[in-house]
């Protein structure tokens, strides 16, 4: 179940368009405490990277690689 919903943020954030947790887990239909969680481990091995202006993620290319990998 993880492995999905860290694939659906990076899917979602693929899209080009920034979203802070509150937005992933409105899109998702997730709650916001499993999306931060996992957008903490998702922040912490690269994948996707905090504004430092909004509080809004967005995905690195490390990110686009583990999608294209995938």
């Amino acid at each position: 179940m993880q492995q999905g919903l860290e694939r659906e943020i990076l899917e979602t954030l693929a899209s080009g368009n920034r979203r802070s947790v509150a937005g992933l887990a409105e899109a998702l239909g997730r709650h916001p405490v499993t999306v931060d969680r996992q957008c903490y481990d998702l922040q912490t091995d690269g994948y996707i990277a905090i504004a430092s202006i909004g509080g809004t993620y967005r995905l690195t290319a490390k990110g686009r690689e583990r999608l294209d990998d995938a």
